[in-house]
C-alpha cells in the first residue's frame, strides 16, 4: 500500500517542471532597448539642456495649428435654440 501511495505521489509530481522563461535581460529590457534605438540623436537625448528650442516649444507644425486657434472666441449669438434632450 505504501508503495502504491509513493508511486502515485511520484507520478503526480513528475509532470511538474520548472519553467525558464525565454528572456534575454531583465523584465522590460527589450522595450527599453527598442525605445532607445528609436532615438535619432542619443547625445542630445542624454543631455537635453534647459533652453527653448529655436523652432518654438512644440515645433513649427503645432505652432501653425495653434496660431489658427489663438484669438478665436465663441459667438454666443450664434445659438438660437437651447439644447433639448427628449427621453422616451
Amino acid at each position: 500500500m505504501k508503495a502504491l501511495v509513493l508511486s502515485v505521489l511520484l507520478a503526480s509530481v513528475a509532470g511538474c517542471m520548472t519553467y525558464n522563461e525565454g528572456r534575454v535581460g531583465t523584465l522590460g529590457q527589450s522595450v527599453y532597448a527598442t525605445h532607445y534605438e528609436q532615438i535619432a540623436n542619443k547625445e542630445v537625448a542624454a543631455n537635453p539642456g534647459t533652453e527653448v528650442s529655436p523652432s518654438g516649444t512644440d515645433g513649427p507644425l503645432v505652432e501653425k495649428v495653434m496660431d489658427g486657434y489663438r484669438g478665436k472666441t465663441g459667438d454666443a449669438q450664434q445659438v438660437k435654440q437651447p439644447i433639448q434632450i427628449n427621453i422616451q
